[in-house]
């Protein structure tokens, strides 16, 4: 869409588009490689080198590492870390053992594609992963180009970095924010909530996921109000007080929040003296209740609010694969496991099929490989669409209840159900033809 329309108009326009059975997922004032530029101190260099006879597989890792998202960055090391020391334990990749390093991004796009550069020109990476932040992820995207190496995503859920951001050096194995926010409008859908609003970030992952969730339900209620009164705080604003009460005055019935990291928690906290959550009929957050929120709320989540926990929660599914997982991972960390820990372990272990089968860590053939491939995940069963190198995935939803047994937060995701990854996934013409206009 035009990247020079105000908020009212994106609202006619994302009413207009749900009616033409098209979804659009970029925001009034759209900047697809920005974010907000946090000046946290950058965590130095994380390394882990096993000892071998052979050069080992280098794996480099581009985290959100400090800042109000640190939690983010530090399950993903965890999930790579844990992947990393069971391959090696069998004998590493091709024969090689697995070396790691990961490097801080700061939630800084400029720093994210320095970060990339310096593991894959002077560490030699052979593959990489990485971005908690959709605004980094964005902007290391076309300089892979350059690098020519694999770059795998297990949390930046933005659609544009595999439609119009899209290189054939991405991949992304995590749900993004259409996949994600089809789950949510079903739940909304069957609520009596008529007039909608949102608190999301001001940048690409805030926009897209609003825009995602709204198309999705207006196209499965075409009688709701989307109210101009939204609210869209900068990137680790602090302070969402006046947020909370512009919104509440507007006197929403339901509210999406792609709030995540320690803002979600901060404005949880914020919104709580207000009776925020007492005073809307339901409230939706695709990414700020995964596991750190509950981590960092404890007691006070709110009861009765729906996430997909940006992915994964680690209770469900019941499967016998699933319990294993995590109990080892609880066993290696001592803490439950989050979303980003869950696809980074995923990652690794992507990585050493992919080159078992290629035969060779060979980029060209290694794309090859992973084009259509399907893996398995503790939780999920998935694959990776060729055309856009996006993961095809069930998705789940739940609604926090009490939970007195499961410390420390006695709160748990409840009565989760999948949406069906088929069902929720953008169609790939529709992916093609936004690429084509680009």
């Amino acid at each position: 869409m035009d990247g020079k329309l105000n908020r009212r108009e994106f609202i006619k326009k994302v009413g207009y588009s749900a009616l033409l059975g098209s979804y659009i997922l970029g925001c009034a004032e759209k900047k697809p490689q920005q974010t907000p530029t946090p000046t946290p101190t950058p965590t130095p260099p994380i390394e882990v080198t096993p000892k071998g006879e052979k050069e080992p597989v280098k794996i480099g890792g581009v985290f959100s590492m400090s800042g109000v998202v640190a939690a983010w960055g530090r399950a993903g090391r965890m999930g790579a870390m844990m992947a990393a020391k069971e391959i090696n334990e069998e004998g590493g990749i091709l024969g090689r053992k697995i070396a790691l390093r990961f490097e801080d991004d700061t939630v800084n796009p400029e720093v994210g594609v320095r970060k990339v550069r310096k593991l894959a020109l002077e560490w030699g990476a052979d593959l990489m992963l990485g971005s908690n932040s959709s605004g980094v992820a964005l902007a290391i995207v076309p300089v892979l180009k350059e690098l020519k190496k694999i770059y795998t995503i297990p949390c930046a859920a933005s659609p544009r970095i595999t439609t119009e951001a899209f290189n054939k050096y991405v991949f992304r194995v995590h749900p993004n924010c259409y996949q994600i926010g089809a789950g949510g409008a079903a739940i909304a859908a069957k609520t009596d909530a008529t007039r909608w609003t949102v608190i999301g970030p001001d940048y690409s992952y805030g926009y897209d996921s609003w825009g995602a969730f709204i198309t999705h339900l207006i196209d499965l209620k075409p009688d709701i109000e989307v109210l101009e009164v939204q609210a869209w705080p900068k990137f680790a604003a602090g302070d969402y007080t006046s947020h909370i009460v512009k919104l509440l005055d507007a006197e929403p019935e339901g509210v999406y929040s792609p709030l995540w990291g320690g803002d979600f928690i901060t404005f949880v906290k914020q919104a709580q003296r207000y009776g925020f959550f007492d005073k809307i009929d339901i409230f939706l957050t695709p990414a700020g209740l995964a596991l750190d929120a509950f981590y960092g709320l404890k007691t006070d989540v709110p009861l009765g609010i729906y996430s997909a926990a940006h992915g994964y929660w680690f209770e469900h599914p019941e499967t016998a694969r699933n319990k294993d997982w995590v109990s080892r991972f609880v066993d290696m960390w001592g803490e439950y496991p989050h979303i980003v820990a869950h696809d980074s372990y995923s990652i690794i272990y992507l990585y050493r099929d992919a080159a078992e089968k290629a035969g060779t860590l060979e980029t060209d053939a290694m794309i090859e490989q992973m084009e259509g491939m399907k893996f398995t995940t503790p939780g999920y069963d998935r694959y990776i669409r060729k055309e856009d190198h996006q993961a095809v995935s069930d998705v789940p939803w739940g609604v926090t209840a009490v939970a007195e047994e499961l410390l420390p937060f006695k709160r748990r995701l409840a009565g989760i159900v999948d949406s069906e990854g088929e069902k929720v996934i953008e169609p790939i013409d529709e992916v093609l033809a936004r690429r084509k206009k680009g």
